[in-house]
């Protein structure tokens, strides 16, 4: 297909599903990436750390890349580079400050290829891309949707924003470049749809101050807030009002130790790290004295909740009228759980402060008004709603219509769909190859939609078995193998390389238990089912169950001529 006067706007993720946003602009044989984030798995996907956007396609089209832009440090704009640069070669990352600096402290085993700054109102090339930085407010500093110019069509990007008129860092919406692109021209607009069912405006991060103040200042015992780790502006107004009320603050989670320590590193908050204390110095302070942030791994906050009420945190043990700030909405689909999980607080005596209406959260993304507010200055000839569930991007399509885009103009996609605009008319052409990759951490291990579905049933169905057989020194002499029954898993495509890595895991452990001199039936049973299960585990997060089969040959077999 010739491309030579048409511009392909392609949604890589952020569509049926909040996070992992991504987008590809494609014009002339170039390709420009407007982010790539990662999206937090659901408690059904077993053995999955992220969920990120396939790089097939921009692997297969690596000579065309001319670059990344970045908009925002939070995860679901940037969370997914990490794996991005592992898979495809990007000649250049344009990035706001903090996404860049958070890049750096995340990636220690990836060279980064060469990095600049974005700058408000400051335009650069890529290749035959012009891009305007405009300045947004969100829920951390130094964040930008982006007016990308070209021959062939003009594209506003807005990421995800809202207009907060009292910015924590003082720094408004840029209302007149928005404004202005839309009087320039704008073919494409690209918005985001995630709090499109809240009527009227989002509140001001300002909002939740007041709360906190009477949370700290009224209370007699220690204070738990838990929270996603991308709340940056959030986390400035906590400490700023635990420092005023006589509070030490103690950060639970390495991935909200390095967000917080970064932040403050690159100048976005203001705060002083006295106010930090460690673990071990928790047991100086008085109960009334200690402020606890808390997410869990990759930043999110409903896993590191329910580990709390379970009293299986590794540092954080639930003590009668603590006080638990639940200061994050809900991921879709766990209403259930967060109920269930809040009763196991009141059954432990302990106060809980959450939920829409109590003042400890404010959304980050745009309500109604803003959604129309945007849609009246870009003036858009089409409009594609972005990062948002099924029904959000839908919603976000009516209120278009409403304020008078065409029926036909508005175009709701799912990811890998390709958008064409040829002479400032939009359509859907065809689709690439856009299936979500969940990802791994322990193994570093892509994992496919099929293949995730057999692993689900893993903990579920089946057992895998392990045979071998020793002589009397502990010598193998036959195995091991490996069997697998009534386990889906062991249809899978890894599971050949699952059993040759697992089979060498098992060997080694046997000599090293021969060095130790513990050669007794049983023990090595018991050494080889650990091997086994911590492999499991760290491909599938279960404990499936585990058969040893040692048969001890105590004669020497001669074969006869």
């Amino acid at each position: 297909m010739k491309t030579k006067d048409i511009l392909r706007a392609i949604p890589l993720g952020g569509h049926g599903e909040i996070g992992k946003n991504s987008w590809i602009l494609e014009s002339k044989g170039e390709i420009l990436i407007i982010n790539f984030g990662m999206m937090l798995p659901g408690f059904d996907l077993t053995g999955v750390d992220l969920i990120l956007p396939s790089a097939a396609y921009l692997s297969e089209n690596q000579s065309q890349i001319k670059g990344l832009v970045l908009t925002s440090a939070h995860d679901d704009s940037s969370g997914g580079v990490f794996y991005l640069l592992d898979k495809v070669k990007i000649p250049k990352i344009w990035g706001s400050k903090l996404a860049l600096e958070m890049l750096k402290s995340q990636i220690k085993h990836i060279t980064l290829p060469e990095c600049e700054e974005l700058e408000p109102r400051k335009e650069f090339n890529a290749g035959e891309f012009n891009i305007l930085p405009v300045r947004n407010t969100s829920v951390l500093s130094d964040t930008y949707g982006l007016y990308v110019k070209h021959s062939t069509g003009n594209v506003l990007y807005t990421g995800s924003y809202k207009i907060d008129q009292t910015p924590l860092d003082g720094n408004l919406l840029d209302y007149y470049t928005y404004s202005k692109a839309g009087e320039d021209g704008v073919d494409l607009l690209i918005s985001d749809s995630t709090n499109i069912e809240t009527p009227g405006y989002s509140q001001s991060e300002r909002s939740i101050t007041k709360k906190f103040d009477e949370i700290f200042k009224e209370s007699a015992s220690r204070v738990i807030i838990v929270s996603y780790a991308n709340n940056l502006h959030k986390f400035q107004i906590i400490f700023k009002s635990a420092q005023k009320n006589g509070k030490k603050v103690f950060l639970s989670g390495e991935y909200l130790v390095n967000k917080v320590h970064t932040t403050i590193d690159a100048g976005f908050m203001d705060c002083d790290k006295k106010l930090f204390v460690q673990e071990k110095d928790l047991e100086g302070l008085k109960d009334n004295e200690v402020v606890i942030l808390a997410s869990g791994k990759y930043g999110g906050f409903l896993s590191a909740l329910i580990s709390i009420a379970k009293q299986e945190h590794p540092q954080i043990k639930i003590k009668p009228k603590d006080i638990v700030v639940i200061s994050s909405n809900p991921p879709p689909g766990t209403a259930r759980i967060l109920a269930h999980t809040i009763d196991q607080f009141f059954v432990q005596k302990v106060q809980v402060i959450g939920g829409r209406g109590q003042g400890v959260h404010a959304s980050g993304h745009a309500a109604q008004e803003e959604a129309k507010f945007m849609l009246t200055v870009a003036k858009p000839r089409s409009f594609a709603p972005s990062h948002g569930e099924e029904r959000q991007l839908v919603q976000y399509g009516n209120i278009a219509e409403m304020i008078g885009v065409s029926a036909n103009d508005i175009h709701i996609l799912k990811n890998g769909d390709v958008l064409e605009l040829r002479e400032q008319v939009a359509r859907i052409a065809n689709k690439i190859p856009a299936q979500s990759i969940y990802y791994n951490q322990a193994q570093k291990l892509d994992i496919d939609e099929t293949t995730m579905k057999e692993r689900m049933t893993l903990s579920e169905e089946g057992t895998i078995t392990i045979a071998l057989a020793l002589d009397k020194k502990r010598n193998i002499i036959a195995g091991p193998e490996i069997l697998a029954e009534a386990c889906s898993f062991a249809k899978g495509k890894d599971w050949r390389a699952f059993c040759l890595g697992t089979i060498e895991l098992i060997k080694d452990s046997i000599k090293q238990a021969v060095e130790r001199e513990e050669k007794e039936i049983l023990s090595l049973k018991s050494i080889i089912r650990d091997v086994v299960n911590k492999s499991v585990l760290e491909l599938i997060n279960r404990r499936p169950l585990i058969n040893v089969s040692i048969q001890e040959i105590c004669q020497k077999i001669e074969i006869k001529k």
